[in-house]
């Protein structure tokens, strides 16, 4: 008999290692683990769904509603993650285990349900049709409807990039019009602003890094005058080595190249620390941006779709 429950906490070692066994590129470590899921402000025990045959866990599915304001529904949620057992599949726990979380949405005031992440805690953006077949088909089989796509990227960084001002060399880079360096602890009230005004997930994502590490080294801003025109940053993510991002611009000082140069920088300052790889799993979405990041030698790494469902009729058979 299989039974479903919510998250266990004596469970987790039994968790990581199935979540390991269905998605073996992906899945996180216990450090990723604990930042994306049990250090989510929204995560909640029922969401994480674990699903027994008897005492043995085979299969689970994460969902997250975010908070919102007293009174208010969320209007999305998203679902994050979902496995089962190789010697489990193909009877119907995936459905089953899909089915719950869709319920939690729901439950929870969800009108959308997205493959994903809430802010910057995802495990992957979306779906990868190459890795995970299976998984498409059954999201399109329970109503899900494609959305859009992302692309993956990487590149291999080579002795050059470490001849430039590194993260020990505390050197400032002068530009045209800005200076690039790294943040002091001045700069950074203004440095999560502009994080804020280019995507609110990033803000919080850089103030949990300086608090964590206190090393700015890992960020290069462009500044003037007027404050701080954009920003790059690596290995900002707990538990993902040579992870490249987030890197902003504010809209008035965009087309001078002063993101193609926080690129670089970074980039130069990876390789310094000994990276010999960096990578991202979003890519930009206007074509300035892939040309950007091609020119300094990226590459198309995976592609991912992603999907999206209404969930009102599924409210509305819970309300009945």
């Amino acid at each position: 008999m299989v039974t479903q429950t919510p998250f266990r906490p004596r469970a987790l070692g039994e968790l990581l290692e199935l979540w390991h066994r269905v998605m073996p590129q992906d899945a996180p470590g216990p450090e990723r683990f604990r930042d994306i899921v049990l250090l989510d402000p929204a995560f909640r025990p029922d969401g994480l769904v674990m699903a027994w045959r008897g005492r043995r866990l085979i299969g689970f599915g994460y969902a997250v509603a975010p908070e919102g304001a007293p009174g208010t529904a969320p209007p999305r949620g998203w679902l994050v993650a979902l496995g089962v057992a190789p010697e489990e599949q193909r009877r119907g726990h995936g459905r089953r285990l899909l089915r719950a979380c869709l319920g939690f949405l729901a439950g929870a005031g969800c009108s959308v349900a997205e493959l994903g992440g809430n802010g910057e805690r995802y495990l992957l953006p979306g779906a990868d049709p190459v890795a995970y077949p299976s998984a498409c088909r059954l999201l399109q089989a329970a109503g899900f409807r494609r959305a859009g796509s992302t692309r993956a990227m990487s590149c291999e960084l080579g002795p050059a990039l470490a001849a430039g001002p590194g993260p020990d060399s505390g050197a400032a880079v002068a530009g045209p019009r800005y200076e690039y360096r790294h943040p002091g602890d001045g700069d950074i009230p203004e440095l999560l602003r502009a994080a804020a005004a280019i995507s609110p997930s990033w803000r919080g994502l850089i103030r949990d890094y300086l608090a964590r590490e206190a090393d700015p080294g890992n960020i290069w801003i462009a500044a003037d005058g007027d404050g701080i025109a954009g920003f790059a940053g690596a290995d900002l993510f707990p538990g993902c080595p040579g992870r490249f991002g987030p890197m902003g611009v504010l809209p008035a000082a965009r087309g001078g190249g002063v993101g193609s140069r926080l690129l670089r920088l970074t980039l130069g300052s990876m390789a310094e620390r000994g990276h010999r790889r960096a990578w991202f799993l979003w890519g930009p979405e206007g074509a300035a941006g892939r040309r950007m990041y091609a020119s300094a030698g990226f590459r198309v790494s995976r592609e991912f779709e992603f999907f999206s469902r209404d969930l009102q009729a599924t409210r509305e058979r819970k309300a009945g």
